[in-house]
């Protein structure tokens, strides 16, 4: 969605990626990794972006079909903020999903004993901080 939208409005606007990469202090490469979808911009990068296309966050993003309002409210921050985040997460999820019995059980191990080592630390954070909802649905074709 993001990669899409940034190409038309980029268009629309008469840059170049080159121009673009210019105006936010990229290269040409990055930009062409957010077109292709194979990158995403930092948070304040969006930012830059929405003054930029002069539209709103979530529009850019591709999770809101709203031109209005370029300008952000706190609460609109916030929740582009957790929809990057719970993106993030998503995409470790089906990586994980994806890895074979061996990389998984490595995966698991690394978490286990980063635990440990956090809890020896003192760093490890309480989960009365986090709020997590997770459904996995594996997908079995019929022969």
């Amino acid at each position: 969605m993001f990669a899409e939208r940034l190409k038309v409005l980029r268009a629309e606007k008469g840059l170049t990626q080159v121009e673009l990469a210019d105006m936010l202090g990229v290269s040409k490469g990055t930009v062409g990794m957010w077109e292709t979808g194979k990158r995403m911009p930092s948070f304040e990068t969006l930012d830059e972006l929405t003054s930029i296309f002069d539209r709103r966050m979530d529009y850019i993003l591709g999770y809101s079909n709203d031109t209005t309002s370029p300008n952000p409210t706190e609460e609109d921050t916030e929740q582009l903020g957790t929809w990057l985040v719970e993106d993030d997460y998503t995409e470790i999820v089906y990586s994980f999903l994806r890895l074979d019995h061996y990389g998984q059980e490595a995966v698991e191990s690394l978490i286990r004993a980063e635990t440990r080592r956090c809890k020896d630390q003192g760093t490890l954070k309480s989960r009365d901080d986090f709020q997590a909802m997770v459904k996995v649905n594996v997908v079995v074709e019929e022969e």
